[in-house]
């Protein structure tokens, strides 16, 4: 049962739209922890908040699930995401560790992911002085 619902886990993401966001219901706890760079959140409404937002936020999201590892209760996924931002498709790669319950039902996601470089650095006025000051602390070394 629990690859079943890794699998379909996987299935989602790779279609996530804001029409099937509910679909999670079916494959995570209702005390769902989800932890990434920007957010700390508790309970299946936040966890779907966070991708309801993202689709009213960024334009054309798309997450492709690379690879999975599964031992017993603990799953990682490596993962790449992509989506239009500063004129371009932008790309963010990552992982993602699992924590399943008795149940095999997802209590647990948190994604590990460089913000710094994935994100912030693309952004117009921040990446650019980014960018200055990695050059200026690297000519001082």
């Amino acid at each position: 049962m629990e690859k079943s619902i890794v699998k379909n886990y996987i299935n989602l993401f790779s279609n996530l739209s804001p029409d099937n966001i509910n679909e999670f219901d079916n494959l995570i706890s209702k005390d769902i922890i989800f932890v990434d760079p920007f957010n700390k959140t508790k309970g299946i409404n936040a966890f779907k908040n966070i991708f309801y937002h993202m689709f009213e936020n960024v334009k054309e999201p798309r997450f492709f699930v690379l690879d999975y590892s599964m031992k017993k209760q603990r799953v990682f996924l490596k993962w790449k995401m992509t989506f239009f931002a500063f004129k371009s498709l932008q790309t963010i790669e990552g992982m993602s560790e699992l924590l399943l319950n008795d149940a095999g039902k997802v209590v647990s996601h948190t994604d590990y992911w460089d913000s710094i470089n994935g994100l912030f650095i693309k952004i117009p006025f921040f990446g650019y002085f980014y960018k200055v000051s990695l050059f200026l602390f690297k000519s001082k070394s």
